[in-house]
């Protein structure tokens, strides 16, 4: 039999209901105090049938809650068999069925074998997350990222030192938090052998308030007026929050597989974050701004690149400035016939309202031809070349990246 998790979502179904019939238990309960010995009794008895339900559904999804719960479980002890370390002999039966001795209705298991024992641990934790569908890769940005944002106090999950390391450890599912090391066999013949096993009931715990704190955050990002929305702070919030909802679809995973239920846990999924998104990007104004230019051509390359990511360089009151100085020498080399243009840009990115400098760009190129003109056109052309690849590349990189 499946593991079962408590559906809390009910009591929000019935809140109102609970409500309505605990005030009518408060008049009566009034009335009852003047008139009967037995008022305390029917007191206890209102708390305890309408109250308290009413709390506990209340405090169920609380985030601060689910950081407690999560600390406890994972300081809590395993009820699993005590784990076994053997060496030679005839092999064991777990090595090619671990539900020998984990049983199937209780836990999920999985082996993994290496010519060292640390190496066979890491892969049977490798395994044991391959179970959950998660192939185990260096999901590297996206845990730099959630690293990022928590070490900054972006986004908040725990006080507790050892909740904090484990949500962020656990992002990329490479070790299952909750997850442990098992039996162990060493057949002496150069490989060794380790069973990594997960209760059924922990990982519901575990993962469903994992859920639960980052739901909190998600909501906290994306809870904004439009004008803040609106804007490369707005963007950076929806992108943070889609990368989270990725995370809460990975922890769902392992929720469900171990028999539980998320479905009053109002997941939001990453497309929808990213579509609003999306919207975001195309409500935003960066207006470019060159000095030096030659017939509006690095002006009309850097438009061209914030374009084609959606993002609107005409109209009124822009929130933004791409503001562009270029330089432009002539360069001459003795001996040589040829005459060379070189062109120095520096790029800033400004928010108007408060003049911060969001990210800076900057490049350099030379041109030569038999006369300056011609190495002067030839450097402009270059410098759109530029533009359109390093410039795509590192607004890219902000758009994405960014944080809050």
């Amino acid at each position: 039999m499946p593991v079962k998790c408590i559906d809390y979502g009910h009591f929000d179904n019935i809140y109102w209901t609970i409500r309505h019939s605990y005030t009518k238990a408060v008049f009566l309960l009034d009335f009852m105090m003047k008139k009967t010995k037995f008022a305390f009794f029917f007191a206890f008895s209102v708390h305890f049938l309408f109250i308290s339900p009413i709390l506990y559904a209340q405090t169920a999804f609380d985030a601060d809650s689910a950081a407690k719960r999560l600390e406890a479980s994972l300081a809590g002890n395993s009820s699993a068999p005590s784990a076994q370390v053997t060496r030679g002999r005839s092999q064991p039966k777990w090595v090619n069925d671990p539900y020998i001795t984990y049983p199937r209705d209780r836990y999920i298991a999985a082996i993994g074998s290496a010519p060292d024992r640390a190496q066979a641990e890491a892969r049977a934790f490798a395994a044991l997350a391959a179970i959950f569908g998660q192939s185990v890769r260096s999901e590297f940005t996206v845990t730099t990222m959630y690293s990022e944002a928590v070490s900054r106090g972006i986004i908040s999950v725990s006080d507790n030192t050892s909740v904090r390391d484990v949500l962020t450890t656990s992002v990329a599912l490479d070790k299952l938090a909750g997850a442990e090391i098992g039996n162990i066999w060493d057949s002496t013949r150069g490989m060794v052998y380790a069973a990594a096993y997960m209760e059924k009931s922990k990982a519901i715990s575990i993962y469903t308030d994992m859920i639960i704190i980052n739901n909190r955050n998600i909501e906290s990002l994306t809870a904004m007026s439009d004008s803040e929305k609106n804007s490369f702070s707005g963007l950076s919030r929806y992108r943070l929050s889609a990368l989270i909802a990725g995370i809460n679809a990975n922890y769902a995973s392992v929720v469900t597989q171990s028999g539980g239920s998320v479905s009053s846990l109002n997941i939001r999924s990453a497309d929808s974050i990213n579509i609003e998104a999306a919207k975001i990007i195309q409500n935003i104004t960066v207006t470019v701004k060159v000095t030096n230019d030659r017939a509006n051509r690095v002006q009309d390359a850097f438009a061209g690149v914030l374009s084609s990511r959606g993002i609107r360089t005409r109209g009124n009151n822009p929130q933004y400035t791409l503001e562009v100085n270029l330089q432009t020498n002539d360069v001459s080399f003795s001996g040589s016939e040829y005459k060379f243009c070189r062109i120095e840009a520096s790029a800033n990115l400004i928010e108007n309202q408060t003049g911060a400098s969001l990210f800076p760009f900057n490049f350099n190129v030379r041109e030569g031809h038999t006369s300056y003109a011609n190495a002067e056109a030839a450097a402009f052309a270059g410098a759109e070349k530029e533009i359109a690849q390093k410039f795509s590349a590192v607004l890219s990189e902000f758009l994405m990246s960014a944080m809050p």
